[in-house]
């Protein structure tokens, strides 16, 4: 079974920077994560398998940020090896460490940007 998104609660505090943002490029892809150990066990057609997706650099243009400051109107990001891949048009809210690195399971449409409003006046 597949693992929750983390909670607000514990993603905030996490990220030096929250933006609202598109990936507008896709500027290059790592290597391809070997499959679980346990993948070729598994029935064809097996769901939460537990296969990851390779890293990437990407480029977001920011349409708003949440927390922090930047005044760039894009930034270069890490996206780590996790479950998704990101594709330009990709949009929504991305949660950014110290490092520039995308942090989160599943990617910028995990959490609606209201939640995350609300979750930062709290």
């Amino acid at each position: 079974m597949a693992k929750p998104p983390e909670p607000l609660a514990e993603l905030i505090p996490e990220a030096s920077l929250i933006v609202f943002a598109v990936v507008v490029a896709v500027i290059s892809v790592g290597p391809r994560p070997p499959p679980p150990p346990h993948a070729a066990e598994l029935p064809k057609g097996a769901t939460s398998v537990g296969y990851q997706s390779a890293s990437q650099k990407v480029r977001l243009r920011i349409e708003r940020v949440l927390k922090g400051h930047t005044a760039a109107r894009e930034l270069e990001v890490e996206k780590p090896v996790a479950p998704y891949l990101l594709e330009v048009g990709n949009k929504g809210p991305f949660f950014l460490d110290a490092q520039g690195k995308i942090i989160g399971r599943y990617g910028p449409d995990t959490h609606r940007e209201d939640e995350i409003i609300q979750a930062l006046h709290r």
